[in-house]
């Protein structure tokens, strides 16, 4: 059993599909019922003993700095290249942490806080089995991710944005992630495309089960609308 030190929250991206909501406020700062998304996940984190976070951030990077200000367990990483490739550039500039981590998808809610214990068996992801998942299809046998598909599928597990890293498979990720960043140059990947299409050679990546309701992910307006009314308002006259 190995035991997860820190954590780094991905927050630099824009938000697009939820404006205009996010013309002002970035999404891992918006309020859902008066809690920030950011929050949801940072109250579960602290309720598991993590106090080590880091938050990765770009698009309106002054209101993460002001909000977190007094937090001395936060501290901020800036993206400079958020507006130049995919996610991997947030993992590239946060390199330096992805020993005994988890990564973690900054505008999720988190209903369950057992998902953030910090002993883990191995590398790996949160997933919960759907008979039809819609995006980020994996394939699980006896324990151990076999396969993976950014796209939809059927009878198999989902991923969510929450994976978790010990200290061997953390340095062979930053090097995945510093050589696709300064060496190849493409940085229209998602970071997890890195890790996943080795899980058959460089990495023996496993699951965290989570219930379908555990973790619940809003990627529309019209999503946020369903979970909290409030925001309706935003959809007159855009």
């Amino acid at each position: 059993m190995e035991q997860i030190k820190r954590a780094i929250i991905l927050a630099a991206g824009e938000g697009k599909r939820l404006r205009p909501v996010t013309l002002s406020t970035p999404k891992p700062l918006i309020k859902v019922n008066g809690t920030r998304f950011i929050d949801y996940i940072i109250g579960a984190l602290k309720s598991n003993g993590i106090h080590e976070i880091y938050i990765v951030t770009g698009y309106k990077k002054e209101q993460f700095i002001e909000t977190y200000k007094e937090d001395s367990d936060i501290t901020i990483i800036e993206n400079p290249y958020y507006l130049d490739g995919n996610n991997i550039t947030s993992i590239y500039v946060a390199r330096d942490y992805l020993e005994d981590t988890f990564i973690i998808e900054g505008d999720q809610i988190i209903n369950n806080t057992d998902i953030f214990k910090s002993e883990i068996d191995k590398s790996g992801y949160a997933a919960t089995y759907m008979d039809h998942a819609p995006e980020w299809a994996i394939n699980v046998e006896q324990g151990r991710i076999t396969n993976f598909s950014i796209d939809e599928g059927d009878r198999c597990h989902r991923l969510f944005g929450i994976s978790m890293w010990n200290a061997e498979d953390g340095k062979r990720l930053r090097e995945l992630v510093r050589a696709q960043f300064e060496d190849i140059k493409d940085l229209d990947v998602y970071w997890d495309e890195l890790a996943l299409s080795r899980c058959n050679s460089d990495f023996d990546l496993g699951i965290r089960e989570v219930g379908p309701k555990d973790i619940i992910e809003v990627d529309t307006l019209d999503e946020l609308i369903e979970i909290d009314s409030s925001y309706a308002q935003y959809k007159t006259g855009y």
